[in-house]
């Protein structure tokens, strides 16, 4: 069952940046501007660039597409505790009756 909140924008849960020869994920944290100093979830350290449209059909490096995808992950299992707590609330305190 979908609620509002279950709807809200949380925010990106990586940004994607082609860099390096790769479009590698950085943290959600911080938005991605040319000329910053950066850390990919792979490790790599790299200076962000300008990207062209020809600079984002590089190819997506694999180490940071399954580290975000591990963040998804993550991000859709803790909504879905929230949620049980949420329902349990509900039900201990009879707001569904």
């Amino acid at each position: 069952m979908f609620s509002e909140e279950t709807l809200r924008w949380q925010g990106p849960v990586v940004w994607w940046q082609p860099v390096s020869g790769w479009r590698h994920a950085l943290s959600p944290e911080l938005r991605p501007r040319p000329g910053q100093r950066r850390t990919t979830l792979c490790g790599e350290e790299v200076e962000l660039i300008d990207p062209t449209e020809v600079d984002w059909l590089m190819p997506t490096c694999d180490t940071c597409m399954s580290l975000a995808c591990g963040r998804m992950e993550q991000r859709r299992a803790n909504q879905d505790e929230q949620a049980r707590r949420r329902a349990a609330i509900r039900r201990l305190t009879g707001e569904n009756e």
